[in-house]
């Protein structure tokens, strides 16, 4: 219900425009959204078509399959996902590996826009952002879904290799916390099929199945009548329809095939206890599940409920976020709300995370807070502001209702066919949105709860790591909290508002002192009588998005290293504590139905602001600039409640062998600089209040070093009074610093580091970063930078993944830094077989060495290029784009022409040049940290390596 509301919020709409009025008849059907060509094929296929021109020259081809894991027989348990992989190793019409070769060949990048993934009750294949410019994308586009549907290999060999790359999947998703959720999964679906059949499967089943079991599952599942191809984005939809038409009817419907069966989950008397902990865990989880079965009818009164169920969760969570805020909070984190958990199921649930001490207070404390709802209901004041902030989302989205990218109707169509979920269109949605929030009262919304939690279908879930220092209960001590917590005088809630205004007293405006236009950047510049700049970049990009940056140099690296870690914390701790007269609780209040945030920070080497606001709250975003500024509070409650979730997230870290390792990397890369420490509970004891509050103050005191960049959709001349009065306004220091450099550099020479550690699932993780100097003003020499670990990310997944089935993935990442010292740093990491950590690597080492001897294949870097321009023309429509360009470019003096003949230096590139650039980049010198487990005789084999 919650991802349903989501989805409407996108077409959600509330305008003068439409009639106020609206005939709600509960059982009457949802029409259909009518922008969208949808039916179906003769054989069975269901189509969706749509028009959408964001982003430009771009579609989404989406086929989905109403098929997943509950549909494999015993011998298949994984089978689902591994059809899912064999989709790419080779079809009718693509040989091999060939259909991702093709795709990046078009600038498509495997991951972001060639993926596929599948769940318990559905398979669904993307691919996204298919350039439309040429037709002949969109042809073969439509024609490896069709291959994907109904036209896969399945040779020997290509299955065999797949073998190795599922195994590793399984292998690098297994960790602590998933291993957990698999646990208390099992208890809450007991007795169905999803309680056995997860989406990876049996292991020992993907390693040995015979070959038949794997077609007979492909042969069985894909076919017309349980598939769908939703095609979203800029082109003709006529025309689209008449290729699918003309290409899919090709596949033959098929006759007295297996049924799809559902597969309920059943109900159980009472309630359900299951308790589990693992050596590796770092959290404490607390859930408690009230099951029900889904409705049946998606009608409007289905619909319309959607809406009640945000507005519980909403204010539920709401109520649990305060208590984070106590002194001494009973959890970390909380959350209530009503949810789907399988096709069949779904589950009112209420969750906490806690430190290692406090479950049993976590658990009574969420029990507590939803008994609270239940006996006294929500207040007034509490679902106005809800509502409040519904219809502001709602309106919001109204002005975006045009400018919605493709994937957003892509999930709603996909909903649609898989679950009958109504999709409707903007208009409808409208006129029902607008009746259903105004006629929704405190009473349904209270009854909710009665509805919801009961004392049958409970499931109470306990997941917490092992060892010493958790107490961990047992059966008997939830089932007494279970008991007690009912017992309890439980009284109404108060609900704590301040009529105060935002800002008490308005500042003195300031003068524009300068004013400087840049017509190819399309920016507008003030100076500001205090000493602040402003710059401006209006965007029609989006309708009802204003987004906000600032910085002045300085940060952290002005602290001596006693003061780092108040330093590090200042702005979280100041953040939790409100601003002016308002502590958060009564802050966040007084903000609701606004659409507004504004974000501080203390970075490395400079200090500054996030920010984003609508046209029409926009004012209010200037005023919490101000009010960050000149009215931080400091409260000692907040900072109380801060230093103790903080301990009780940090206190099992160490129990985490990733954390090993990545605390590892951090201290050896910084050449153990004392003024570099992986953060742990301990060094919480080092965060002082007082020190806190002064050094925010210190940062954030002086505005005359601040720049302020507001892109989106704005004008400058209708915001020049709230400017001047709230930026203008403030008070004027005048100060000249600069960041320090404090030497942190990483060692000379090849480094090599093990870091061995108890696995209960044996992984050997490799990291090697290759770091050296560089004139980081040359823009050729970044982008060269860049494309290399572009086409080494092709190629270790054509040799590390597909040839050796070695890993799930090998990630390459490039860091390039100008201050306080010109580096880069590049980053190559990959999960494996512990005893296969040496023949990968030397594959790392491999394929960097033929860059260097050889240059690139023309065919990936072809692909790379692609990618790199397509990419570029549709971050030029986007306004997160332009903001960071911008900031960048001030804060590293970079030319403006620099963003502008990027295509230039794209087109550039050769294969002599990234040669040159490889033999420049990857010296002799490097990091190799490896993480291993202590005891190997526990390994799960991969056996794909081993022949």
């Amino acid at each position: 219900m919650k991802r349903l509301l989501l989805l409407f919020v996108g077409l959600w709409i509330l305008a003068p425009v439409f009639s106020q009025e609206f005939t709600y008849d509960p059982k009457a059907p949802v029409p259909f959204d009518p922008d969208v060509l949808y039916g179906k094929l003769d054989n069975g296929l269901t189509y969706y078509i749509r028009n959408n021109k964001l982003p430009e020259q771009r579609a989404d081809l989406y086929l989905v399959l109403n098929a997943g894991a509950v549909q494999e027989d015993s011998s298949q348990n994984g089978l689902a996902h591994f059809c899912e992989h064999m989709c790419f190793n080779g079809t009718k019409n693509f040989e091999k590996h060939e259909i991702v070769h093709y795709l990046q060949s078009i600038g498509m990048k495997f991951g972001p826009e060639i993926n596929a993934f599948t769940s318990y009750d559905n398979t669904t294949y993307m691919l996204q952002k298919v350039p439309t410019d040429d037709h002949a994308n969109i042809d073969t586009a439509l024609l490896i879904l069709y291959d994907w549907a109904s036209n896969v290999s399945f040779e020997d060999e290509e299955i065999d290799d797949e073998r190795g790359v599922i195994h590793e999947e399984w292998r690098t998703r297994r960790g602590a916390m998933y291993r957990l959720m698999m646990e208390v999964q099992k208890d809450l679906f007991k007795g169905s099929k999803y309680e056995k059949h997860d989406v990876i499967g049996d292991i020992e089943i993907i390693d040995s199945f015979e070959y038949e079991v794997l077609r007979s599952f492909y042969r069985d599942w894909y076919r017309p009548d349980l598939q769908a191809i939703i095609a979203v984005g800029d082109f003709d939809p006529q025309a689209m329809k008449e290729q699918i038409t003309a290409l899919f009817s090709k596949i033959p419907a098929r006759q007295d095939e297996k049924a799809r069966e559902e597969y309920p989950v059943p109900d159980h008397a009472g309630t359900r206890i299951s308790i589990h902990s693992d050596p590796e865990a770092q959290y404490n989880f607390i859930q408690v599940f009230w099951t029900h079965d889904p409705v049946e009818d998606r009608d409007m009164e289905y619909l319309r409920n959607s809406y009640n169920e945000s507005l519980f969760s909403s204010m539920l969570s709401t109520r649990l976020q305060e208590l984070t805020l106590q002194d001494d909070p009973p959890f970390i984190f909380a959350y209530s709300g009503y949810q789907s958990l399988v096709r069949t199921k779904d589950a009112y649930v209420a969750m906490a995370v806690s430190t290692n001490e406090k479950i049993l207070d976590a658990l009574q404390a969420v029990l507590v807070e939803n008994e609270r709802v239940k006996l006294h209901g929500f207040t007034e004041t509490e679902f106005e502001r809800a509502k409040a902030s519904m219809l502001s989302d709602i309106e919001m989205e109204y002005k975006e209702r045009d400018k919605q990218e493709s994937d957003n109707y892509v999930w709603q169509y996909s909903d649609h066919f898989l679950d009958n979920n109504p999709a409707p269109g903007a208009d409808f949605i409208y006129a029902f949105g607008k009746n259903a929030v105004e006629s929704i009262t405190l009473e349904e919304i209270n009854s909710l709860a009665s509805k919801w939690i009961t004392d049958e279908n409970r499931l109470v879930a306990v997941a917490a790591p092992e060892g010493e220092n958790t107490i961990l209960p047992d059966r008997d001590q939830v089932l007494e909290v279970l008991n007690d917590y009912i017992l309890k005088e439980i009284t109404p809630y108060v609900d704590k508002v301040s009529d105060a205004p935002l800002v008490a007293e308005i500042p003195v405006p300031g003068k524009i002192e300068k004013k400087k236009k840049d017509k190819k950047l399309g920016t507008e510049t003030w100076e500001l009588s205090n000493g602040v700049k402003v710059v401006f970049k209006p965007t029609d990009f989006k309708e009802d998005e204003i987004l906000m940056s600032a910085y002045s140099f300085g940060g952290t690296s002005l602290y001596d290293t006693e003061d780092l870690m108040s330093a590090s914390n200042a702005t979280s701790i100041i953040g939790m504590s409100g601003l002016a007269g308002f502590d958060d609780i009564e802050l966040q209040k007084k903000l609701a139905g606004k659409i507004v945030y504004v974000s501080p920070y203390i970075g490395g080497i400079m200090e500054g602001f996030g920010g984003r606001s609508t046209p029409a709250d926009f004012e209010t975003m200037l005023q919490l600039i101000y009010l960050n500024f000149t009215h931080p509070r400091k409260d000692q409650t907040a900072f109380n409640s801060y230093i103790t979730r903080m301990k009780g997230i940090l206190a099992n870290k160490e129990k985490d062998p990733a954390s090993a390792f990545s605390d590892t990397i951090q201290v050896v890369m910084a050449d153990h600089n004392p003024r570099v420490r992986p953060m742990t509970a301990e060094l919480l004891g080092e965060v002082d209040l007082n020190k806190v509050f002064y050094i925010y103050n210190e940062r954030f005191g002086d505005p005359g070093g601040f720049t302020f960049w507001f892109v989106g959709n704005i004008v400058p001349e209708e915001v020049e009074n709230m400017v001047l009065t709230y930026l203008g306004g403030l008070p004027k220091v005048t100060r000249n610093e600069t960041f320090r450099d404090n030497g942190i550099r990483p060692p000379a020479g090849t480094v090599k580091k093990e870091v061995l550690r108890d696995m209960e699932v044996p992984k050997g993780t490799v990291r090697i970063n290759f770091v050296g100097v560089y004139d980081y003003d040359d823009p050729m020499a970044r982008m060269e930078l860049s494309a290399l670990c572009d086409i080494l990310d092709i190629r270790y997944t054509e040799t590390i993944r597909e040839e050796q089935g070695g890993t799930y993935g090998v990630g390459v990442y490039d860091s390039q830094v100008h201050y306080p010292w010109e580096n880069y740093t590049v980053s190559i990491s990959f999960d494996c077989d512990p005893e296969n950590v040496d023949k990968l690597s030397a594959i790392v080492f491999d394929e960097i060495n033929k860059l260097k001897t050889d240059g690139p294949k023309e065919k990936d870097l072809a692909g790379v290029k692609e990618n790199l321009i397509k990419t570029r023309a549709e971050n030029l429509k986007d306004n997160n784009f332009w903001l960071s360009s911008l900031v960048n470019m001030n804060v590293n003096d970079e030319s403006p022409k620099d963003i502008f003949s990027y295509e230039d230096r794209v087109n550039s590139l050769t294969a002599e040049g990234l040669k040159k650039a490889a033999n420049k980049f990857f010296g002799d010198e490097y990091m190799q940290f490896v993480l291993k487990p202590s005891d190997t005789s526990k390994n799960v084999k991969n056996p794909m390596l081993e022949h």
